[in-house]
Formats: C-alpha cells, sequence, structure tokens
C-alpha cells in the first residue's frame, strides 16, 4: 500500500464518526510520520506494513477520543471524549411542539394552582366584597 492510499482509508474511515478536527489532525500526523520515517532510512512499503490497517486504526481513535452514537433506551446522544477525559453529551434539539406541549403543561398548571388558591380564598373575597359594596351603599344613603 501507498502513503497516499493508506492516508485515504484512514480519513475514509474517520469522516463522519470523530469531530473533523480529529481527522484532519490525525491524518496530518500519520503523513509526517510516515515522511519521517522515509527520511530516517525505511522505504514506504516498510513504513506502511509497520503501521498496519488504517481502517484498525480509524477505529481504534473513534473508540478512544472520538465521537460516537449511543442509542440506549431510544435516547440517542452523541458522545465526545475531551483531552480531559471528560465525557462532552450532545443531545439531539427538541422539536418546537415538544416545547410548546411542555409550555402548555407549565401554564395549565400554575392556572391550575392559583384556582385552587383562590378557592380556598372564595368565601373570605365574597363577605369582603358584600361588605364593601353595602357600605358604600350605606355611606351614600346617609349622604
Amino acid at each position: 500500500m501507498e502513503k497516499q492510499e493508506f492516508l485515504d482509508k484512514l480519513r475514509l474511515a474517520l469522516n463522519g464518526k470523530v469531530a473533523p478536527e480529529t481527522v484532519s489532525d490525525t491524518v496530518r500526523y500519520y503523513e509526517e510520520y510516515i515522511s519521517t520515517e522515509v527520511r530516517m532510512g525505511k522505504n514506504e512499503e516498510e513504513v506502511m506494513t509497520s503501521l498496519g490497517d488504517p481502517r484498525l486504526i480509524a477505529r481504534t481513535i473513534v473508540e478512544t477520543k472520538g465521537s460516537r452514537t449511543n442509542n440506549t433506551a431510544g435516547n440517542t446522544y452523541k458522545e465526545q471524549t475531551a483531552e480531559s477525559g471528560e465525557v462532552q453529551r450532545r443531545y439531539p434539539a427538541v422539536p418546537g411542539w415538544v416545547w410548546l406541549v411542555l409550555i402548555l403543561i407549565i401554564i395549565v398548571l400554575v392556572l391550575s394552582t392559583v384556582f385552587k388558591i383562590l378557592a380556598v380564598f372564595w368565601p373570605v373575597i365574597a363577605v369582603t366584597a358584600v361588605v364593601i359594596f353595602f357600605v358604600k351603599l350605606f355611606r351614600d344613603w346617609l349622604n
């Protein structure tokens, strides 16, 4: 296998499975590695044989620091392992209709709570309103 064929297979195996920066960094690393080994006296075929299958290298990169899609109980998200070893999860965008339903549910819950509170205080409010009405009426009658 020639250098360019190796790099093309590596790039193809990584595309869509890891971040584009990881693809370019990895291809650049192997390109420089192969060139350095050739400058140090090895022939290109020896270097390519020692590296092995580019698809296996790509699979190792994807498993160790790439991004992979997980399907756990129907939840699809992407995990990316940062250089610090932390796992960053990226969930897909929530559709607008889901947000609308959630907002409507919240509004209904808030209104039901307000009406429950009003139901408790309704007798007090009604009596107070009647007393105020009669006080004003009596005040107007006296004048």
